[in-house]
């Protein structure tokens, strides 16, 4: 699995990119966002992005990302631990927030989450009349398609499995792998609801809806 790291800071880039290498992943440093832009034609399971970059901000990268034709996991790497710049993030489109300083060895467990959920998962999910590829992230619905971010289509996939066993997908559930406090998950909680929600509306389906069940999370729709 391709990572590119992304990181100012000489000494922190390099400390990340040998322990990466160490495990074996493919690893593409940069040091600002016009480095970074170079890259993407690479290809990227994993990109780290530091926000506060020379040349602009980590997070204006993003869109770039999810249009380069693979389905990138996007963790931002940041001393910003404010929940206005976290929530900039997410609404562009990451999918999880580390603080400066951070362990690395929790950084390499996320990887390797990341590592196994697109190793073992089968390729194809179907959720009513959407149909998603693990892989890139690409969802179609009849003639149309579209790339949804890795986080949107974890969600769908939490949610069918829980439809199964007729149970809602709890709110803590949603955010388990976020380091931040409670208000801040529920508030990214719902901002990727909502953004998920709208993705689907946009693809034309009939049949699937997310639904919230009030004070305890959320459970997926599939109209016949």
């Amino acid at each position: 699995m391709n990572i590119l790291v992304v990181e100012d800071d000489v000494e922190l880039n390099r400390s990340i990119v040998d322990l990466l290498t160490m495990e074996k992943f493919a690893v593409f440093p940069a040091h600002n966002l016009h480095e970074a832009t170079r890259l993407l034609c690479k290809g990227f399971g994993v990109a780290l992005l530091d926000i506060m970059l020379p040349d602009g901000e980590g997070h204006r990268i993003i869109e770039r990302l999810r249009t380069s034709g693979e389905h990138t996991h996007i963790i931002m790497l940041t001393a910003l631990s404010d929940g206005k710049s976290k929530q900039v993030c997410y609404d562009a489109g990451a999918d999880d927030y580390i603080t400066k300083p951070f362990d690395m060895t929790e950084l390499l467990y996320k990887i390797n989450a990341v590592k196994r959920r697109t190793e073992e998962l089968p390729f194809s999910l179907q959720v009513g009349d959407l149909k998603i590829d693990r892989r890139t992230g690409e969802v179609c619905c009849g003639a149309r398609s579209a790339v949804f971010q890795p986080s949107q289509v974890r969600l769908l996939e939490s949610l069918a499995i829980k439809r199964q066993i007729g149970e809602s997908l709890g709110i803590e559930e949603i955010g388990a792998q976020s380091l931040e406090n409670d208000m801040d998950v529920r508030r990214r909680v719902r901002t990727l609801i909502a953004r998920t929600r709208k993705a689907i509306r946009n693809m034309g389906s009939s049949k699937v809806n997310i639904l919230s069940d009030y004070g305890c999370g959320y459970h997926l729709e599939i109209r016949r």
